[in-house]
């Protein structure tokens, strides 16, 4: 009981009018962060962080504060997956999984369906996530708090097991891939050590590869190069959402509820361990492409295959 008079008193302060017009400034400002490559929900809040600073000296300005921040932070959570659609283009890294299914979606004129699809299953994620955090976050804190070296390695070698085993590429491949991310993230400074690792004497490489300019690189220049060479134009015709095409997809979306399910699941267990968004979102998609009846369609252009990893992404 004493959660739900918390979370009652949190909705009263939260829907108050001055609240909602932060969220919704905080969500169109997120969702302009997340579509730029490679700034990032962490980074666009880092930046806007000076905007909040004369809030906190208001009375009850610090709540409002953070109300704006984490709406900066959900809404670039998503804006990351309007690019992975449309352009094939990630603007996070957990948006890699995405572009498998939404770039086939827009190709085919179905660009609203799959955007509908993400925006929805990104709000079932974060609806399941912030219940099991605001009634269980005692038993999470303390199982979270159990985690050590040996438990961080068995995660990490669940999820690589996962990468290799619900691929649809050869092992090797996958395996290969997974090497040459492993090499690119060996270079700069050992975070134990502090020892120099492969920087070739340059300062440049103290820090090493960022994950996400590594990832926006492989999948953003291509798409660039070969959009150049064919003519700068969008195959999918039909790119814009309107109610008929949202109530359509709405219509849709219960056959997966298996799959939103299964993929909140995995992302609660992925955001607690914690391995993070991106490992969940390849895994949802991964389990969900295995379970599927259409499994062999993925990759072709599957509404269920965007739904898996938006939703195991927003509740990791």
């Amino acid at each position: 009981m004493e959660e739900i008079q918390s979370l009652m008193h949190g909705f009263a302060v939260a829907l108050t009018p001055t609240n909602l017009a932060l969220m919704f400034t905080g969500i169109v400002l997120g969702v302009i962060i997340g579509v730029l490559p490679g700034l990032g929900g962490a980074n666009g809040v880092a930046i806007l962080l000076p905007l909040t600073f004369a809030m906190a000296q208001t009375p009850g300005g610090q709540t409002s504060a953070i109300i704006l921040l984490s709406c900066i932070y959900w809404g670039a959570l998503f804006g990351g997956a309007i690019t992975s659609i449309l352009f094939n283009i990630p603007g996070e890294p957990w948006s890699v999984a995405t572009t498998f299914d939404g770039y086939p979606l827009a190709q085919q004129g179905r660009a609203g369906a799959a955007l509908t699809a993400a925006f929805t299953s990104s709000f079932v994620g974060a609806f399941i996530a912030t219940i099991v955090v605001t009634f269980l976050s005692p038993i999470i804190a303390n199982f979270a708090l159990e985690f050590g070296p040996p438990e961080f390695f068995a995660v990490y070698l669940l999820t690589f097991c996962a990468f290799i085993g619900m691929s649809k590429e050869p092992p090797f491949k996958t395996l290969a891939a997974m090497m040459t991310g492993f090499a690119l993230a060996a270079v700069g400074t050992d975070p134990v050590t502090g020892t120099l690792r492969f920087t070739f004497g340059t300062v440049h490489l103290l820090t090493g590869f960022d994950f996400l300019i590594a990832v926006i690189g492989l999948f953003g220049i291509g798409e660039i190069l070969l959009t150049l060479e064919e003519g700068l134009a969008f195959k999918g015709a039909s790119a814009r959402i309107n109610l008929s095409v949202v109530l359509q997809t709405w219509k849709e979306l219960p056959r997966y509820w298996l799959t939103s399910l299964r993929s909140a699941a995995v992302g609660c267990f992925m955001g607690i361990v914690p391995g993070g968004a991106t490992p969940a979102s390849f895994m949802s998609y991964g389990i969900a492409r295995r379970f599927s009846k259409d499994g062999d369609k993925f990759g072709k252009g599957q509404v269920e295959g965007v739904v898996a990893p938006e939703t195991a992404a927003h509740a990791a």
